[in-house]
């Protein structure tokens, strides 16, 4: 089995088939902020910029864009590749033109940071979200404010306008642009209708901090990554669970991704690695330890082998390392 590894932390060294060598790269990295561009290139925050590399060669970035208020909190990229969305600590929401560079939008969004951004699969719509408990709408193109979800259960004072109570940490489209899908630090799902801005269903309590959210490839199944350290999986014909990995294990999960054909789920948190997991049989088939920190961003490539994370720890910086793995089929 081949592994690649890319270590990027101020001063780092550089781990490549083996060969190990010295590269300079300055700046922090922050441990959320990672996003997959097109079949090649990724996007990674760091400090007020956002670089952009190939996995073919990252040691040093294609682009940089700037114009970050704060430090880059999240990162989102268009369907074709062309829009680079962020949301960064200070409550800014930011978009670029991969192409060129230029930012075509920037505004104070949110209170306080930005946590998750996404596109719609269409690209009409960006969807962001944050520590505010609100989730917030954009018409791509005008950046008009388009919506805001709101659950008319949240009656107090204080959770007016919510989407959740705290933290939302996620926010995701279904693969057919249909249904927008929620979670946060109150422990639920929650589902949206992406026309009405309604809920399609009932809260789906899913563990303690529900930290991340996803869509399988068809959209038949979404799954989620909690506190007590367990993977989810939902049908998204009636929202009933399908699956549960992981039970009783307590190192929590914070990042999840299916594989391209949609039979694996790879996912990672407390304990520092990459963890596989196939649908078919419900195990665990491979791993791959590495990080020393917590993996907090996580991304694959179309192929399913080419994988690239984000780890670090709570902090006044939320700085950390990005590692690049190749992963077997």
């Amino acid at each position: 089995m081949t592994r690649f590894v890319l270590l990027l932390v101020g001063m780092s060294v550089l781990v490549w088939g083996g060969v190990r060598g010295q590269t300079a790269l300055e700046g922090s990295f922050h441990m959320h902020a990672l996003a997959r561009i097109d079949n090649d290139r990724f996007a990674i925050g760091n400090g007020r910029s956002v670089e952009i590399r190939s996995s073919a060669s990252p040691a040093r970035p294609v682009r940089v864009l700037s114009g970050a208020q704060g430090r880059v909190s999240s990162l989102a990229a268009s369907a074709d590749g062309r829009l680079l969305a962020a949301g960064d600590q200070d409550g800014n929401l930011l978009v670029w033109d991969v192409g060129t560079g230029a930012l075509l939008f920037q505004k104070y969004a949110h209170s306080f940071t930005v946590w998750s951004v996404a596109f719609s699969p269409d690209g009409t719509l960006l969807a962001s979200a944050g520590f505010d408990a609100r989730v917030k709408l954009w018409e791509v193109g005008t950046w008009r404010e388009a919506g805001i979800l709101i659950d008319p259960r949240l009656i107090n004072p204080e959770e007016k306008d919510r989407a959740h109570v705290g933290w939302v940490r996620c926010v995701t489209f279904s693969p057919d642009g249909r249904t927008i899908v929620t979670s946060g630090c109150d422990g639920y799902i929650r589902v949206w209708d992406a026309d009405t801005l309604l809920l399609k269903t009932d809260p789906i309590q899913a563990g303690i901090n529900v930290y991340s959210v996803t869509f399988s490839p068809d959209g038949a199944l979404l799954a989620c990554v909690n506190n007590p350290g367990e993977i989810r999986v939902y049908r998204t014909d009636t929202w009933s669970e399908d699956a549960r990995l992981r039970v009783g294990v307590t190192s929590s999960v914070y990042v999840l991704a299916f594989t391209p054909d949609g039979t694996r789920i790879l996912a990672a948190g407390f304990a520092g690695k990459i963890e596989v997991w196939s649908l078919a049989s419900r195990t665990k088939v491979a791993e791959y330890p590495g990080h020393t920190a917590s993996i907090w961003g996580l991304i694959v490539f179309p192929d399913g082998e080419r994988v690239v994370t984000t780890s670090g720890e709570y902090g006044t910086d939320y700085s950390g390392e990005v590692r690049l793995w190749r992963i077997a089929k």
